[in-house]
């Protein structure tokens, strides 16, 4: 399997930080792009606003951008990095993104099974709809 380009979702966690250093780390091995990405969850948005604006992503994309500049500081000087921020649901946003990448690079929250099942599980859900691998980072 060649690995060119492989993509990063970050939220800021400690666990998006630990699989952005091991994505760095193969990307350094493998001279692969890491394609950092932030998104911005609408559910998440919501309570931020009495009415919704016509366009809710607006001020939050500066947010995003923030936190992926921090990374892309710590970023190794040889690894090509770039940041994206888009808007919608985390899993299926992560998916859509993925589609010309080799490999997802991604944390895992650490959250028990119970609580996965009641809330739901990024991770879990980007295993079992990506069509190409995915490294989950603990």
């Amino acid at each position: 399997m060649e690995i060119k380009k492989i993509l990063v979702p970050i939220d800021g966690s400690d666990a998006s930080e630990r699989a952005f250093r091991e994505a760095c780390f193969l990307a350094e091995k493998t001279d692969a792009e890491i394609t950092m990405l932030y998104v911005m969850d609408p559910e998440t948005l919501i309570p931020a606003y009495k009415e919704l604006p016509e366009h809710p992503e607006d001020p939050f994309i500066k947010k995003g951008e923030a936190i992926l500049d921090i990374y892309l500081a710590d970023a190794p000087k040889d690894v090509k990095a770039e940041k994206k921020v888009v808007f919608g649901m985390p899993g299926n946003s992560i998916v859509s993104e993925s589609e010309d990448m080799d490999l997802i690079v991604m944390g895992n929250s650490g959250k028990g099974s119970i609580s996965s099942f009641v809330m739901g599980s990024v991770s879990h859900y980007v295993v079992h709809h990506s069509e190409c691998p995915v490294l989950i980072v603990k």
